[in-house]
Parts: structure tokens; sequence; C-alpha cells
């Protein structure tokens, strides 16, 4: 029995699951107009208020379009029902506006859920008297009647369903009371295409759903008002509590401005009775407790002056004011208080005292100086920052100089600090720069600012200057004052300065003028050799302007693609047959003319375009070599030591040789003897990375860098190109011979090959065979040209004459190794 009475269940609940779900969701939907708790009874008492505003309103409309539709349903003939319908709508109507009339200005706190169905059930009624209109007179009326009551039906379903929406229950009623009956005398008038009716019940969702809306925005509206109060309350209750409890202390003055009702604490803070207080004017004790410290003491800074005045011309003013900061020495130490206060006034509107809060803010004027001495100061050294150097400046410039003064900027640089920092630590490089502070700080007059730039850049402002040799006096004095090792624990650091100076107003009429022509200065400095002190001339602008030509032109450049490779022919001394050939950077400027290597290569360094510009070089010279140079032919590229220091430079090679089909055995890369200054790990790495690959590797200019031995055995070289500066020489110094024969027997010991650079007589081919070195480089063979020009040389190379002509040489010359 019990199981066929739990499946009975079971199904009966499967039947009326869509209802329950139904039901729930409305419940849902229209809780807070159903539900009896407090908040709810809020809300529908602020929609019943919105309703009651607008009733009498709708009421008028209602009797008006009631008597429009009974003028137009009499020509049907007049009968009772109409009469009737009229009455009820009148009725209704007259009803409604008595209720909206009463209810003018009633404060409406709670709304019961009765309430609701009350207006709910009026609403149904009213959409009911006009559906039933419209099922009794719209079927027989005529077509220009009928016009017209659709209209006016239309419309009230409309005004009343927006009128209604605060009250979603009532709207939905009388919508689809007024609906159903249009639809139904839709349904009655013969002729009329049913196909309509799916329009109506789209109207009347669309209608539903603006009620839904209108009325889901109402409620939110509400519900956040609410909480604003809500919220509004709690913090005028939490302000209360801190007026109760702080720690602002109350004051107040009589017409002589005397301190009256002075309470114990006041009298505490100030540390006198309260009825020695009342015996002065406050603005004479303030007077007589201002402070006079020194900007050195900790706790306040000095007191500006007339601050006790400014608080004797605030009262005068009889406005009220706030936030009047005053410092005063009391005997617990200096203080800061904010003042603000508003006159008391006697019935004749005349000011008969003052009443105030006193704050005291000593800690937040502290926390302020603390944050100027970070904003203006810097934290390592104590010097100004470069904010404060740029208003001392800008002040400086602002205004002109006395006549037969003048003002000095010197930039100064920390020589090799770099190096100090990497090798020897952050810990100790901050100590070198402190040290260097307090000597510069010793050979400065009171009247000078130093400041910290950043980094290891310092920069001097020298004012009041009667001559230029002032200002390099002191700037020969701060390069002895460093002649002197830094100690920094138990070690003695070297430490040099590089200084860059210019003259104001001479080389500088703007802040940024000054100062970016000081620092051409120094950069003039440090390239003439460091430890020195250089003064801006207008040649240094000069070629700072060309500099930043070239570095936009060759951003151009690169992206244009008007930059060219030449090719210069390698050939073997024995044989004298081609070899290989080097690739050589060529950059014609149409205003620029041609621009040398050294300089746009130096300048693609410096600005970080090297890894663009060599990655192009490398994809154009293996494309060029393997399209258009005979196979037996090695390229040779030159790379710079930037580029080798970067994690990708192999895979950019190996990406390069794959994309042109070169042979990796026939690229040689080239790299220069200032890749030993930093001998970084990863230049190593990646040296070796191209010796997996099966790319050789050369070491230009050998002889003229760094030349250490030890590194010719950790770096793995093939080849050793002597530089032509020996070349240059064979003939005439016996010097030159002497190191180029060194040269040819240590890479002979080593396993390596050497290539002379720069060639240019059949006499230093001579003195090159003899010497043992294996092939050639320079004008004596043939001179860079475009790869075309190269190549149709090598194809007709059996034709060209191998040099004879060596002149008359001194037998050491000639002599072999």
């Amino acid at each position: 029995m019990g199981e066929p009475l739990q499946s009975a269940n079971t199904s009966a609940s499967a039947s009326h699951g869509p209802l329950l779900r139904l039901r729930m969701a409305l419940r849902r939907e229209l809780a807070v107009y159903l539900d009896e708790d407090p908040l709810a009874a809020e809300v529908r008492a602020q929609h019943v208020r919105t309703m009651m505003e607008m009733s009498p309103w709708a009421m008028l409309a209602t009797a008006a379009n009631a008597v429009l539709l009974y003028a137009a349903a009499r020509p049907q003939g007049a009968g009772l029902v109409l009469h009737l319908w009229l009455a009820s709508m009148l009725v209704l109507a007259g009803w409604g506006l008595r209720s909206g009339w009463r209810a003018r200005g009633r404060q409406w706190t709670r709304s019961s859920v009765r309430t609701v169905w009350r207006f709910t059930a009026h609403g149904a009624v009213l959409g009911g008297l006009w559906g039933l209109f419209g099922v009794l007179w719209f079927p027989a009326a005529q077509p220009s009647s009928q016009l017209l009551m659709g209209l006016v039906l239309t419309g009230s379903a409309c005004a009343g369903a927006y009128l209604m929406a605060s009250l979603p229950t009532a709207a939905y009623a009388y919508v689809s009371m007024l609906l159903g009956g249009g639809a139904l005398a839709w349904l009655l008038t013969p002729g009329m295409p049913l196909f309509a009716m799916p329009l109506v019940a789209v109207y009347l969702a669309v209608l539903v759903q603006v009620v839904r809306s209108t009325a889901h925005n109402a409620t939110a509206r509400l519900l956040s008002e609410r909480e604003v109060r809500r919220q509004n309350q709690l913090v005028a209750l939490l302000l209360r509590d801190f007026e109760e409890h702080t720690s602002d202390l109350l004051w107040e003055l009589d017409r002589e401005g005397r301190l009256v009702n002075v309470s114990p604490r006041l009298a505490v803070v100030l540390g006198v009775p309260p009825q020695a207080l009342g015996r002065a004017r406050f603005v004479d004790w303030l007077r007589q407790h201002e402070p006079r410290l020194d900007a050195a003491d900790t706790g306040a800074t000095e007191q500006a002056p007339g601050a006790a005045a400014a608080l004797a011309a605030a009262l005068a003013l009889d406005k009220p004011f706030r936030d009047l900061e005053l410092g005063v020495a009391l005997p617990a130490g200096p203080r800061w208080w904010h003042l603000t206060a508003k006159p008391l006034l006697s019935e004749d509107n005349r000011t008969i005292g003052w009443r105030g809060v006193l704050s005291d803010v000593t800690s937040q004027h502290q926390a302020r100086r603390r944050l100027d001495q970070l904003a203006h100061y810097d934290a390592l050294t104590g010097l100004a920052n470069r904010v404060r150097l740029r208003e001392r400046l800008a002040l400086l410039l602002a205004q002109p100089l006395p006549p037969g003064q003048m003002a000095a900027l010197l930039c100064v640089d920390v020589d090799n600090f770099k190096t100090i920092n990497d090798s020897m630590g952050h810990s100790v490089g901050d100590a070198v720069l402190q040290e260097v502070a307090a000597r510069i700080r010793q050979q400065m007059r009171r009247s000078d600012l130093v400041a910290r730039l950043g980094g290891d850049e310092f920069a001097i402002v020298l004012d009041g200057l009667a001559t230029e040799a002032e200002a390099w006096a002191l700037a020969q004095r701060l390069l002895v004052a460093m002649q002197a090792p830094c100690s920094v624990g138990p070690q003695a650091v070297a430490v040099g300065l590089s200084i860059g100076m210019a003259l104001l107003p001479q080389h500088g009429q703007t802040l940024d003028e000054a100062m970016g022509n000081a620092d051409l200065a120094l950069y003039a400095a440090k390239q003439g050799g460091r430890g020195r002190c250089e003064l801006f001339v207008p040649q240094l602008g000069e070629r700072s302007r060309r500099r930043l030509v070239v570095e936009q032109e060759l951003r151009r450049a690169l992206a244009a693609g008007d930059l060219a490779l030449h090719w210069q022919p390698q050939v073997d001394i024995g044989s004298w047959q081609p070899c290989g050939a080097e690739a050589l950077l060529r950059w014609s400027h149409p205003a620029l003319g041609m621009v040398p290597p050294n300089e746009f290569v130096l300048v693609a360094e410096e600005c970080g375009l090297i890894g663009t510009l060599g990655a192009w070089v490398m994809q154009r010279a293996c494309m060029e070599a393997a399209r258009s140079l005979p196979a037996h032919i090695t390229a040779s590229v030159n790379v710079s030591p930037a580029q080798l220091v970067h994690p990708g430079f192999v895979a950019m090679v190996q990406q390069a040789l794959a994309h042109s089909g070169l042979p990796a055995q026939r690229l040689v890369v080239e790299v220069t003897e200032s890749l030993f200054m930093d001998a970084a790990p990863v230049a190593l790495a990646n040296l070796r990375g191209l010796k997996d690959l099966g790319v050789r590797i050369a070491l230009d200019d050998f002889g003229t860098g760094y030349s250490s031995l030890a590194y010719l055995r950790r770096f793995p070289f093939d080849s050793l190109k002597i530089d032509r500066a020996f070349v240059r020489e064979l003939t005439d110094r016996s010097d030159a011979r002497a190191i180029v024969r060194t040269i040819v027997q240590l890479a002979r010991n080593l396993g390596m090959r050497t290539i002379a650079e720069g060639v240019e007589t059949p006499a230093q081919l001579l003195v090159l065979r003899n010497a043992g070195c294996l092939a050639m480089q320079g004008y004596l063979a043939a001179r860079p040209m475009p790869v075309a020009e190269v190549a149709g040389l090598l194809g007709r190379w059996q034709a060209v004459a191998r040099p004879q002509n060596h002149q008359a040489l001194p037998d050491t010359a000639l002599a072999p190794l």
C-alpha cells in the first residue's frame, strides 16, 4: 500500500511541477509587494505614494476618455447598458480622484499587502470596464467610430500601464483585462483579420515587460536611497562620537581677544593656569611663543615670520577662517596647530568674540617636512636632487644677473663607477658616492648648490662669479681632491672625476639648454681621456645636433632600406687566388653625403639600434654571398661587441644562414678586441655557439686594443687580422715589421690563419709574404665594391696580374721569417 501511494504522490508532484515553479517565480518577482517584512512595507509605501500622486490626473483623463467613448457609441443607440457603463466609469474615476486628493501631504511610511490588492482590484475593475466597452459597442460601430474607440483603448492601455507601473500587480490586472476585452471585441467584429491576434499578444508582452522593468528600476532606486539614508545616519553617529572623543580642543575669545572659558585640557596643553591665560590677549601670547628654530633642529622648522600677525588680521576681518597654521614653542617642545574659528555675534549683529577648534597637527607637519626632504634631497648623499637643482637653475635664469657677475653649471661624473659597482659590490659603490659627495661639498662655498642627479652623476651651481677663472679654479680643486683614494673599510678605491662646464647665461638662456650644454661638455671630457674638465663650446652643440640627425636618419634608412653592402676581396698571398670577401656597410645620404661607418655604427650602439642594424647586415651579407659569390669564397661579417652580448645572437645568425642557404663554413664572423674589455660570459657562450654551427671566427684589428694572450686561448678564433696601422709602416719602421712577424708566429703556433688589412703597395705585400702572412686585403688587390661588381671581378680573376714592383727595400725587410 505504501509504494503505490508514494508513486501517486510523485506523479502528482511531477504534474504540478510546472505550476509550482511558475508560482514560485511569480512569488520571487513580486516579493516586495507580497511580503510582510518591514523593508517591503517601506518600499510598498513609496510605490503607493507615487500612485496616489498621479491618481487625480489619471482619473480625470479616465473620465474624459469615458465621456468621449460614450459620445462615439450613442449613434448606435443610447441604451441603458451604455448609461450604466458611463456611470460606473465616472463613479470609479471619482473614487480614485477623491482618494488621491485626500492622500495629499500624507507621509507614507508603511503599506500593507492588503493595500496592494486593493489597488490591484481597482486596476482590474477599471481595465474590465474598458474591455467591456470594446466587447459591447466596438463590433457594431461605424469604421470611423471604431478607429476612435481603438485609439482611446490603446492609449488607455499604454497610459494605465505606465501610471500603475510602480504597483505591477495592478498594472498587470488592468492591462490584461483591457486587452482581453479588446481582443474579444476584435474577434466579434465581422471582417476583422485573425492574424492581428498575435500582434495583440506581442503588444501585451511588451507592456508587461515595460511594467516589469519600470517596477524593478523604481524598487532598486528606493532601496538605494534607503541605504544612502542609513549610511548617512551611521556617518552622523560616528561623527558625533568622534566629536565627543576627539583630541581637538575648543577655544573661545572675548571682545578684547582674551581667552575665556578655558578648559582644563587647553590649559594643560598650553602649560599655563587658566587664570593666567585670561590676563593677556591670545595673539600676544602666540607672538611670545613663536619658535625660532634652525632647520637642522628636529621636530620643527623655522617659523615663518608674521604667523601670529596673520591670526590678528584674520580676527580683524570678522569672517570665519579655517586651518590657519601656527607654530608655537611650548615647554614640552615645538608644536604646530591649525586654528579654525567663526565670530560670535550679538543681537545687533556685532562681533562679541570668537569660538573655534584648535587641532594639533605637529605629526602631519613633520611628515610633510620629511616628504619635502625626500622630494628635494638625495637619500644616499644628503645632497639636493634633480628637482631642487632645476628649481635653483630656473630661479637663477629667470632674472638678470647683477652687472659684472656670472654663474656656472658643472656636470660631474665619477670615472669608471660601473666597474667599481660590478667588481666590488653596490655597498662599496654607495660608500664611494657618499665619500665623493662629501669631498665635493668640502670644496664648495656656502652659496653653491651641489646636487646628485642619479647614479654617479652630480651637478654644481655656482653663482656670484666675477670671472670664468673662478669656475676653472673650483673645477681643478675638485679634480685634485679626488686624487687620494677613497677608503671603504679595508679597501682603498681609486676614484676620478670628469667635469663639464657651462657658463651662464652665455651657454644657456633656458634651463634645458644650460643642462644640455653642460652635459655635452661632460661628454667631451670623457672622450678626451677622463679625469679632466671641459668647457662648452658651440662646436659641441654642432656635434650633438649632427649626432641627433644621424640617429634620426639612420632609423629612417633602416626602415627604407637605404643602406648597402660593399665587398672587398681577400687574396691568398702565396697563390694570389681570392679566398674570401669582407662585407663592408655603406650609407650614402642625400644631404649628409657618405656617412662613415665608424660614425653611424657608434651612434647605433649608443641609441640601441645596433641589434637591428647588425641583424640586417648579417641577413643581407648571407643572402648576397649565397647568390652572387663563388662557392669557395668565404663571407666575412664584422659584428659589434654589443651584438655578441645579446642572448639571441646565435639564433639570429642561424636564421640568416637558413634563410639564405649559405653553408655555415663559408661565414666568417669578425669581432674586435674591445670585446675583451668586459669579456661577458654571454659573449664567450655565443662564440662557442657559432663554432658549434660551423661558423669561423676572426679577431679583427689585432694588436691595437686589449690584446690579452689569455683570451686568445679562451676564445675559439680561427684567424687573426693584422691591423692596417702596422701594415702602413711596414716599409718604414723596423718595429712595425717586428710586430707583424710576432703576430704571424703567434697565430701559427696557435693554429690560426693571418690576414693583413690595408695592403696598398707591392712592397708591403712582399714584406708580408716574407713574414709568413697567409692572406691580404686592401686596395692593392681591389677596392670595396657592390656585390655584382666583385662577382664579375672574381670571375675574370685569372686575367688580373700579380703585383711585381716591390721597390728597393732593406735586407732586413726582405729577409724571410
